[in-house]
């Protein structure tokens, strides 16, 4: 059986992570498959099968002892983001002291971290892999950093969109033709059971009800919602399920500009009822590379009003039931009113071509895991 490793920062709920895992869980009786993270942390730490080897860098808080343990790991955490991630011989001692095997293949499925700890792979056999979850431009200067030069090290590149490839060969030249496009595997049974499952909430009746789902982070446009809210005061309520960075400053404009139908339901370990429950799916990113909460949506065939970021054309070019709007910050308002304006709002098509093309990307993942 062939051994391979995925490396990755947590498994936190998030886009990359949630796929990493339904991958993991729909291949690892095929594999030898050893997952190490660069903090032992996340509510998707649960869903990984026993069958895994799980090895861990850090402790999340949740596993320390007191408060020194705490203290502890929030400083070698740092030390290792920082500088002993990119340190041959530190990560040469990980592969010896905590890893203990060598591998057939080597993922590193988060460009940051993850690469730079299999780049620097004692064992020059193994093959190399990462993925592209990013829309990279020359313009961004800190993931420009970040993206630099792995082209070289790598043996296969997975962009997730078409979009994401063009943007990344376009910023690097001499990656052309050694990006594969696999786009993101995501389980639908999972989804549609776990929509299912009973929660204690339910949206106001009597208003429209639209949700939005994923990490509270400028590149989410959150804050372009809160901006809009008040023209719909009347008749919309505006859901946000997720944590994140941006969280104080989100709830700081929402009661500083007194807005009332914007409600921040922080993070769900099961978001799929909300997204059932909803009367549509509202995505405000700025940035994406394949939003995988659009394929959710789609799957629990909602009505999606989304920004033309990467990625959304593609998923969206055979599903009828949406209003894309350019990516700016007062672009919302147009989608949101034209799909009011709408006879009728409700999603009725199931995309039969989706399920599809969702089962070739798990055989291209497992084809280049195994070449």
């Amino acid at each position: 059986m062939r051994k391979v490793l995925f490396v990755i920062g947590s498994l936190q709920i998030g886009g990359a992570e949630t796929v990493l895992v339904d991958i993991i869980n729909n291949i690892y009786k095929e594999f030898d498959i050893t997952l190490l993270l660069v903090e032992k942390r996340g509510e998707l730490l649960e869903k990984i099968p026993k069958d895994i080897k799980l090895k861990y860098l850090t402790k999340g808080d949740k596993y320390c002892l007191n408060i020194f343990d705490k203290f502890y790991n929030k400083i070698k955490r740092s030390i290792i983001y920082r500088f002993l991630g990119k340190n041959k011989c530190y990560v040469k001692r990980i592969y010896q002291k905590i890893l203990r095997d060598t591998y057939d293949s080597e993922v590193g499925f988060l460009v940051g971290l993850p690469t730079e700890i299999v780049r620097r792979s004692p064992n020059n056999l193994s093959k190399k892999i990462t993925w592209i979850h990013a829309d990279v431009e020359a313009s961004d200067h800190a993931t420009y950093k970040k993206y630099y030069n792995i082209y070289k090290y790598f043996d296969n590149i997975v962009g997730v969109s078409e979009a994401s490839i063009k943007t990344f060969e376009k910023t690097f030249p001499e990656s052309v033709g050694k990006i594969q496009l696999i786009h993101n595997y995501i389980d639908i049974n999972k989804i549609v059971k776990k929509s299912e499952e009973n929660i204690d909430f339910e949206y106001e009746k009597g208003r429209f009800n639209l949700v939005s789902v994923g990490r509270l982070t400028i590149e989410k446009g959150y804050d372009r919602i809160v901006n809009i809210a008040k023209k719909y005061s009347d008749k919309i309520n505006f859901y946000i399920i997720g944590s994140g960075s941006l969280e104080e400053e989100l709830k700081n404009q929402i009661s500083k500009n007194n807005i009332k139908n914007v409600k921040l339901l922080g993070l769900q370990k099961n978001p799929y009822p909300y997204i059932k429950k909803a009367d549509a799916f509202l995505l405000s990113s700025r940035s994406e590379a394949y939003p995988t909460v659009i394929l959710e949506a789609m799957i629990l065939q909602k009505y999606i009003i989304a920004t033309k970021v990467s990625g959304v054309e593609e998923i969206l070019s055979d599903y009828d039931s949406k209003i894309l709007v350019s990516n700016t910050d007062n672009s919302l308002n147009e989608g949101i009113d034209t799909w009011l304006n709408k006879k009728n709002t409700k999603m009725k098509q199931k995309n039969n071509k989706f399920e599809k093309i969702n089962n070739e990307n798990l055989l291209k993942t497992k084809a280049i895991l195994n070449d």
